[in-house]
């Protein structure tokens, strides 16, 4: 699984109870909130979305959970999340994040692998399509909303970050490839871009699986349609990235709908007519289904995703 943390956890916690053996390749230009400030402070890379992923894999649920995911609410930590001061304890103690990784590994009896994309401090650069630029993931959608504008282009500073050894080898051993899913532009495209990915993906017989968000998102989608992705994802890659789009076709409650376009202006991505035909040019096959979970947010349900996967003998 390729992404960020927040949106392919969820699928990782249903897609375990089948097959345990996965490997979640995580974006490491996260610079905002709590992660942010430790990788200001402690020159260290972002806990944040790894956290995420390890805390889906792992299989001691409970207390654990709850202990990894807590935000601290007063004082001096305020907003600051538990899981990530532990992987930063773990990274000065042991002098390193994939040390610290391991570690954090053996306690929560993981039995996949989380892999940074890279080690190397990158951040991520946008090109709006007003061309005015901006440096900084979680700057960059506030940014384009603020001037009114969309993003055209994805990138890195420093340029060409290369790939972590293990982010490889996963691609290279994997029988699925799953993009997403998660923000388009500042989760999943950046783990496309450093050097190296795109390669082993490319190379790779795996059938690759691109999960489409439910949502559109404020500062990246918003007034994009299924086929605008799959062009993002083309145009920062290559023809052929995706085999085939997973496409949730269950309707959004108007409650949510409206607690949506309040909160975010963000709107429903249903699959049109133009998407199928643009789909069937690409040879690209479309997998629907009802893939929604409803909470105190819009998401993807896991177990449903799994079971499809399942079915067409993917897991």
């Amino acid at each position: 699984m390729i992404g960020g943390g927040t949106g392919i956890s969820t699928i990782i916690k249903g897609i375990k109870k089948y097959n345990s053996n996965i490997s979640a390749i995580v974006s490491m230009a996260d610079d905002g909130g709590g992660s942010g400030i430790l990788r200001d402070d402690l020159g260290m890379l972002p806990p944040g979305d790894v956290r995420n992923c390890l805390v889906a894999l792992a299989s001691t649920e409970g207390t654990m959970e709850k202990l990894l995911q807590y935000r601290f609410k007063n004082g001096t930590l305020k907003g600051q999340n538990f899981g990530n001061i532990l992987i930063a304890a773990l990274y000065e103690i042991y002098g390193g994040f994939d040390k610290a990784l391991n570690e954090l590994e053996n306690v929560l009896s993981i039995s996949g692998k989380v892999v940074p994309v890279t080690y190397e401090n990158i951040h991520l650069v946008a090109e709006f399509e007003n061309e005015d630029k901006c440096i900084g993931e979680s700057i960059i959608p506030k940014m384009a909303y603020k001037l009114d504008t969309k993003i055209k282009r994805i990138g890195f500073f420093p340029a060409t970050p290369l790939a972590n050894r293990d982010a490889l080898k996963a691609i290279e051993e994997a029988d699925l490839i799953i993009l997403g899913p998660g923000s388009l532009y500042t989760s999943v495209i950046p783990n496309l871009l450093v050097k190296g990915i795109l390669e082993s993906i490319v190379k790779s017989d795996a059938k690759k699986i691109y999960i489409q968000n439910i949502m559109t998102e404020l500062g990246e989608t918003l007034d994009f349609k299924v086929r605008d992705h799959i062009k993002a994802l083309i145009a920062h890659s290559c023809d052929g990235i995706v085999d085939a789009v997973l496409i949730n076709d269950e309707e959004v409650s108007e409650n949510m709908k409206h607690k949506y376009i309040q909160t975010s202006k963000s709107t429903e991505i249903k699959i049109e007519d133009e998407d199928f035909d643009y789909l069937k040019e690409n040879n690209i096959e479309v997998i629907r289904g009802n893939f929604l979970q409803e909470g105190i947010s819009v998401r993807h349900d896991g177990e449903k995703i799994a079971l499809v996967l399942k079915k067409f003998s993917l897991l």
